[in-house]
């Protein structure tokens, strides 16, 4: 920090002439206070006076959007301090950086006691008593003040604050999230879904938003507040969320750290402090509240609160921006334990089933068995459920005949209608699911989201609704793990967003594909970037008018010795003047619009070197990757629309009269049936075990690599076939445009050669099972093969 320009300035700024009542202060010393760990806070003593200043700036380096606005604090201090509440007067504030390097301001200081612990194990009972009472005494005078007269209603809307409040700290907890939670993911999605009812006592006003004892300095000798300090997160809100956080640590665990001392939760009456409802009761009568109410919903939502801002301040601990970045990296310990408590909390609230899901699994439970599935995740997929039921099944048929039905120009346009289901699909929450990873995922393992991808599977259009079809999700999943942040800007997070589409160009007409080392497509390198020259076909989503770009995969190199070594994947944005689409490409004389396959061909493309992911030569490991976890999506979509089908076969033995009985009481129906089922459920088990095994084993062991074949090999042959005898069963019916049978067959009969061919990954299987046999000790034993014929 340079002294003599802060000198300088602070000499010019009339306020602080007069606070000191002398032109020629110069500053001898600063010294950074050792607490807090959002902005650094200063403090300044003086050559020629015995006065000091606070100085209060933003932190160094890169900020999240919306946070460290100092700004709002000075204008807050500066109003309550002409309204006589306790605050730190500040005197000046300085937007221009290039004094300190940030944006600062500058206060008086006040002299007295902060409490950084709240056992106040330097105090008598009596005094933990006074202490905390005239803290809940102050924080009601704050809610009592008019933000209209002060003019600060402007902070913040007064309506929705509980919903905004979780959606800007849900927000910026997934911005800075660096482990997945489950605690924290339970807290994210029950939160929203479940903010109590409006209570009358529970008043617009000035919230503090962080009003804790270390922010508050005590008078040297007496239980009396001087001042209320570090008013960055105070906003126009409800007085309720400001009484729970300050009173949270009762429901919190002891924390021992340098950067926060935790709770008291179990052992406040052996401290000595005021019990909780006596002390709510101090608030709620400087309110002239004369009734009990239940705070554990504010409670839990202030601890999720207080979580989010220590994983934002450990991420920038992290990055070495943090205001003490020591204090800063123990944070996600207390992210971790707060977030934790919170969801204890909330089982208390409700009984130990918050997600009321006691009577939906009594009657469902051949469904999840023993496999390790989260409540939260159950609850998502009765919603998804229902969501499908209510919004989006009654429209299936019209959607279905206006795909079908639509003339050459508009037979490319997204339907209208599944647009409009997909925005009330986003505004509840239910996106992006299929996504495991950190900040952009929804929390659930990849055994979870085969529950739910299961149900989206019913419907060939279902997966768009919830922005979770193919080739978007492997699109987005590669971008996440490989692609660099301009262009997870400028291409991943309006695929996320759901504004546009893409589409996978890797799949030639004159190569075997399915072997990557065999890719002709040739991208060259140029003075300014790339050139990309080649013909793709069945190029899936690549006709959509949101088409906006292509992944596009080509070889970079000629070195034949190094064959997997040769490809690499370019992003080229859509439409471009140089790639055409010939054709769309028919499935069983289908075109399949709006998505549908086209063969395109790259002219002379011409791209610059910033739209190259990760690095030449890497194309075939990032196909291996983003291949593996949509062969297993495209698995657990055909098991749903296998279930439906089978779904269908049932009515129609319930409903068809042959030989003058119903069909399902016929022999042979049910010999058939049964059989059906238990070939589905062969597929399930599958399925479901190599999603575990991911979760468990990562999706990069020679394990992994065969189950994934084995699914992808094994579930679209078995569920081609109990689809055709489900049509066989129907008749005339099965073939017809009245029933989703012939849909279903195209779907699985085609995924026998997307992806992959069968006998591609019949190989693979074969392969890799000589491979991990060599691992089996049983082969060392005598007798365990066949023996010799000098044996017998």
């Amino acid at each position: 920090m340079d002294l003599q320009k802060l000198s300088k300035f602070l000499k010019n700024e009339k306020s602080i002439v007069q606070y000191f009542n002398d032109t020629s202060i110069e500053i001898k010393d600063v010294c950074k206070f050792n607490f807090g760990q959002s902005n650094p806070t200063y403090q300044l003593s003086f050559k020629n006076s015995d006065k000091k200043l606070v100085l209060r700036k933003k932190p160094d380096g890169q900020l999240l959007p919306g946070a460290h606005q100092i700004e709002r604090e000075y204008e807050i201090t500066l109003k309550l301090s002409q309204v006589s509440f306790p605050v730190a007067k500040p005197l000046v504030f300085c937007k221009d950086s290039s004094i300190i390097g940030t944006p600062f301001y500058v206060m008086e200081f006040v002299e007295g006691r902060i409490f950084k612990d709240i056992k106040l194990q330097e105090l008598s009972n009596q005094e933990k008593q006074q202490i905390l009472n005239e803290q809940a005494r102050v924080l009601a005078q704050l809610h009592s003040i008019d933000i209209h007269k002060l003019k600060l209603d402007h902070l913040g809307k007064p309506e929705n604050y509980y919903q905004r409040q979780i959606a800007t700290w849900s927000r910026q907890y997934k911005l800075a999230e660096t482990n997945n939670i489950q605690s924290m993911e339970n807290l994210l999605y029950w939160l929203p879904l479940n903010i109590p009812q409006k209570n009358e006592n529970d008043i617009i006003c000035l919230c503090h938003g962080d009003y804790a004892l270390n922010n508050i300095i005590f008078h040297p000798t007496k239980p009396q507040i001087l001042a209320v300090i570090d008013w960055e997160l105070a906003t126009i809100g409800q007085s309720f969320a400001d009484i729970a956080y300050m009173t949270q640590f009762y429901f919190t665990s002891q924390f021992q750290s340098t950067a926060h001392q935790g709770g008291v939760k179990g052992i406040y009456e052996y401290l000595g402090l005021p019990k909780y409802q006596d002390l709510l009761n101090v608030y709620f009568k400087s309110r002239n509240i004369n009734q009990s109410i239940d705070l554990r919903y504010h409670t839990a939502f202030s601890m999720f609160r207080l979580s989010s801002i220590a994983q934002g301040v450990y991420k920038r601990a992290l990055q070495g921006n943090a205001s003490q970045k020591e204090q800063g990296l123990e944070l996600l310990k207390l992210c971790k334990q707060l977030s934790y408590d919170a969801w204890e909390l909330i089982n208390q609230l409700t009984d130990n089933d918050p997600f009321k899901l006691k009577d939906l699994i009594k009657n469902d439970i051949p469904r999840w068995g023993s496999w390790p599935v989260s409540d939260r995740a159950k609850h998502l997929y009765y919603r998804v459920r229902d969501f499908l039921k209510i919004e989006f099944f009654p429209y299936e048929k019209q959607l279905i005949h206006e795909a079908e039905s639509r003339p050459p120009e508009t037979r490319w346009k997204p339907l209208q209608k599944l647009h409009e289901i997909k925005l009330k699909a986003r505004e509840q929450g239910l996106w992006n699911l299929f996504c495991t990873y950190p900040v952009v995922g929804k929390g659930l393992t990849n055994l979870e989201y085969s529950f739910i991808c299961e149900l989206m599977g019913k419907s060939v259009f279902a997966p768009e609704v919830f922005n979770c079809s193919a080739p978007d999700t492997g699109n987005m999943e590669l971008l996440i793990l490989y692609a660099n942040q301009e262009q997870k800007m400028k291409y991943l997070l309006p695929l996320l967003q759901g504004e546009i589409r893409s589409c996978f160009a890797m799949t030639e007409p004159q190569v075997a594909s399915s072997d990557a080392t065999n890719i002709q497509t040739s991208i060259t390198k140029t003075e300014n970037g790339y050139k990309i020259n080649g013909k793709k076909w069945y190029i899936s989503g690549a006709g959509d008018e949101r088409c906006k770009f292509a992944i596009v995969m080509g070889k970079t190199s000629q070195d034949t010795s190094k064959p997997h070594q040769q490809q690499s994947m370019i992003l080229v944005d859509l439409p471009h003047p140089n790639v055409k689409i010939t054709r769309p490409m028919h499935v069983f004389f289908t075109d399949e619009a709006p998505h549908g396959h086209m063969e395109m061909v790259f002219d002379n493309v011409e791209v610059p070197k910033s739209n190259l992911i990760w690095q030449e030569g890497k194309g075939f490991e990032m196909a291996q990757g983003r291949l593996g976890g949509g062969r297993l999506h495209h698995c657990m979509r055909l098991i749903g629309m296998t279930e439906r089908v089978l779904d269908l076969m049932m009515q129609r033995g319930e409903r068809r009269i042959i030989f003058k009985q119903k069909m399902k009481d016929v022999g042979s129906f049910q010999q058939k049936l049964g059989e059906l089922q238990t070939q589905l459920s062969a597929c399930r088990l599958v399925v479901l075990n190599a999603a575990m095994q991911i979760d468990i084993l990562g999706n990069r062991s020679r394990y992994i690599f065969k189950i994934l074949s084995e699914c992808k090999a094994f579930v679209p042959k078995v569920t081609q076939n109990i689809i055709d005898e489900v049509i066989q069963i129907f008749g005339a019916e099965g073939v017809s445009q009245d029933q989703v049978l012939s849909l279903a067959f195209i779907q699985a009969r085609t995924l026998r050669i997307a992806d992959g061919p069968d006998e591609v990954h019949y190989r693979q299987v074969a392969r890799l099972a000589y491979s991990l046999q060599s691992k089996n000790e049983l082969l060392q034993a005598d007798g365990y093969g066949l023996p010799t014929l000098s044996k017998l």
